[in-house]
């Protein structure tokens, strides 16, 4: 008897399944709990941000100064478990929008497979997807030294727009082959993308700007700050 094909939802994380972004707030609230002193280097990092804004340099050269600056030079297997955990439990609890919780918990119920796809670390972002039950996760990942040590250091290209997708796509074609359906969740056009991947696309906002994007790259507008948000109207 052949298996059933496999249907996937992909969700991004900053600004879809979590209302803020994660990436400077986890350095912040990391850097006020692991070494407060590091908060005076905020100019430093201020600075940092203004030159990623100018495009001074990109986001493979931003995020490990940034990292670098406000977390030392590694954290340790436990310390970044720790701090992972907890942050997750953190936002997980304060900033999921009721769409984003009503939409995953709708997706599981009808047997897709769950998968986060973001540019985030993958050690707090995998925390986050964890506390959430999602099934799998792609994202930004970073070297280790020979102590298991996490580094500020990428390792490979940050999980960003074609290299989210292309990550995506190798994840389906190992853990998802023959899939039947994909739903792909984001907020940025960055996810273009990923989206080309998918069966349905949902484009995560609200406004004028989000329904004349949407309807100029074919794709479905989602609120959800909506408990009836995400592919609500194609449950049956």
């Amino acid at each position: 008897m052949t298996a059933p094909a496999t249907r996937v939802a992909i969700y991004d994380l900053d600004r879809t399944v979590l209302r803020k972004p994660t990436f400077t707030l986890f350095l912040l609230w990391a850097a006020a709990r692991k070494a407060p002193w590091r908060l005076l280097l905020l100019p430093a990092l201020a600075a940092l941000m203004i030159g990623y804004a100018l495009r001074l340099y990109g986001r493979d050269r931003f995020k490990p100064s940034a990292i670098r600056l406000m977390l030392g030079p590694h954290l340790t297997p436990a310390r970044a478990s720790g701090l992972a955990a907890h942050f997750a439990a953190w936002r997980v609890q304060r900033d999921v929008p009721p769409g984003a919780q009503a939409s995953i918990a709708r997706d599981r119920a009808e047997g897709y497979q769950l998968l986060m796809a973001t540019a985030a670390p993958e050690f707090y972002a995998g925390a986050i997807a964890d506390a959430l039950g999602f099934d799998a996760i792609v994202a930004s990942r970073h070297q280790r030294d020979a102590d298991g040590n996490w580094l500020p250091m990428l390792d490979g290209p940050n999980c960003y727009g074609a290299e989210k997708a292309r990550r995506v796509a190798e994840w389906l074609s190992t853990h998802a082959p023959g899939t039947a359906h994909i739903r792909a969740y984001s907020d940025h056009i960055s996810d273009a993308p990923t989206f080309a991947l998918a069966d349905e696309a949902w484009l995560v906002g609200r406004g004028d700007k989000f329904v004349r994007l949407a309807t100029q790259h074919g794709w479905q507008t989602t609120d959800f700050e909506e408990t009836t948000a995400g592919a609500a109207a194609k449950v049956r």
